[in-house]
């Protein structure tokens, strides 16, 4: 069995809690150390300073680490008491203040294998009234990779239901008795995209990403595991991520007088929910991340970016089912094809990470469509994503070029000019947005993609303008 020196304790402590917030104090180092003799057996490696050497090169060793230390204990409709202040206070609320929209956006920040945001998903489903429909887009993100992908193929075993009623589960899960598993029902599993995130980096609020103006944020459980400094950065974060009014939900073992003074404490029957205030701006500055997409870290030690969901699908259309899907194949549909489904289809493509296959999505929208400008404005995005800075450049002017009044193109341009060390141009490029902007109704839709409105972007491109200025 290897034993793991001092020095390497304090090796793995240190990146463990730099790279993913997650903090291993002395009262913890057999956890460390069970952990990482399963993953060094795994990999086949002889000693620790070989591992160390492995997770700091090679991503798919960092995201095995991650894999196995990161716990995903949960079932659906975990702590009864949460879901019922959901039902019976948060919802409510919700339906009144967006009762003309009747369009409602949540995160599962931490989703484990799936069970929260699909718990959340068929909350909304029964509660949400059918007619008119309302539109729900639930974003669940998790560091594990792993996790991530149990999660995608919505299948379960009993135990993840030891606290649901049999007709719950029998209303939206489908049996298959000869392995032992549940499967949710599509139209609920489509609601929900997945994408991997570490809520570590300052990555977020990014309304250019999609990960903003939140009307819940489910968190739980989570900020357990991060020292006192990286909770209260990421209670920030999630805080500029809602919308004014927005609500906030963390696990029992969180709440902290100290950490959530900015918001509305609402004490439920069992649980604490937290409301940020309806007059609250919209982003602060002690949060919103200076780059853009995935932040590439600074070495030492040399790890990967973690991919973040490039934008959430557009609001489906109106249908007659109460929660429309979020989601569309990725295969191609039939002809004729409109741009704007084409487009659909290699964003959800990017969204769950399968960049291959929304380049050659792109590619074809591209060739079918020359002239369509939010084609050019998510190849750049991909591009980014990827780490080509240039063709991402390039597909940005392209997007403005076509259409000269795509505010998020000059949005996209800045960000890759502030990380080409371009300040000048960043702030030209902001300067338009700013322009274009101000000729637009605080309320107004500007980017279909995420939903987001002029007043959210003024105050996201003044942040990143003041980001710019400070470098």
């Amino acid at each position: 069995m290897l034993m793991l020196s001092d020095e390497l304790y304090h090796r793995f402590a240190t990146l463990l809690r730099q790279r993913a917030g997650l903090c291993y104090p002395e009262q913890r180092r057999a956890d460390l150390t069970h952990g990482l003799q399963r993953l060094a057996l795994h990999l086949g490696v002889e000693s620790f300073a070989q591992l160390l050497a492995m997770v700091e090169s090679r991503p798919s060793a960092w995201d095995e680490l991650i894999a196995e230390l990161t716990i995903g204990e949960t079932y659906f409709f975990r702590n009864a008491a949460q879901f019922a202040a959901l039902r019976d206070i948060i919802l409510p609320d919700l339906m009144q203040r967006r009762a003309t929209m009747r369009y409602l956006r949540l995160w599962s920040a931490g989703c484990a294998t799936g069970e929260e945001p699909y718990s959340l998903a068929i909350t909304l489903h029964e509660v949400l009234p059918a007619n008119p429909p309302w539109q729900v887009s639930i974003l669940a993100t998790d560091i594990n990779r792993r996790f991530l992908n149990r999660a995608r193929e919505a299948r379960y075993g009993n135990w993840s239901f030891r606290e649901t009623p049999d007709d719950l589960r029998d209303r939206y899960f489908v049996a298959e008795p000869e392995k032992g598993l549940w499967r949710l029902r599509d139209d609920i599993r489509r609601t929900v995209t997945f994408a991997q995130l570490n809520l570590a980096e300052p990555t977020y609020p990014a309304p250019h990403l999609g990960i903003v103006a939140f009307d819940l944020i489910f968190c739980r459980n989570v900020m357990i595991y991060f020292d006192e400094e990286t909770t209260r950065q990421v209670v920030q974060r999630l805080y500029d991520a809602l919308v004014p009014g927005g609500w906030l939900v963390v696990g029992h073992a969180e709440p902290n007088v100290v950490l959530y003074r900015q918001f509305e404490t609402h004490n439920a029957p069992g649980t604490i929910l937290y409301r940020k205030p309806l007059q609250a701006p919209l982003f602060t500055n002690a949060s919103t991340p200076v780059q853009s997409g995935p932040v590439v870290p600074a070495p030492p030690p040399a790890l990967p970016a973690s991919p973040v969901s490039l934008s959430l699908p557009p609001p489906p259309r109106a249908s007659s089912a109460p929660i429309s899907s979020g989601v569309l194949s990725s295969a191609s549909p039939p002809a004729p094809v409109r741009a704007e489904d084409l487009l659909h289809v290699a964003r959800t493509a990017a969204d769950r990470g399968d960049w291959q296959q929304a380049q050659t999505q792109i590619e074809a929208l591209i060739k079918a469509h020359p002239l369509f400008a939010p084609a050019y404005h998510l190849q750049g995005q991909i591009a980014e994503h990827l780490g080509h800075l240039e063709a991402a450049l390039a597909a940005y002017r392209r997007s403005v070029y076509l259409d000269p009044r795509l505010i998020v193109g000059y949005i996209g341009m800045a960000h890759v000019y502030t990380q080409l060390q371009q300040p000048d141009a960043a702030r030209r490029t902001l300067r338009s947005a700013q322009t274009l902007l101000g000729a637009l109704a605080d309320s107004q839709v500007v980017d279909d993609a995420t939903g987001s409105t002029a007043a959210e972007l003024r105050n996201y491109v003044r942040l990143l303008m003041e980001k710019v200025d400070l470098r």
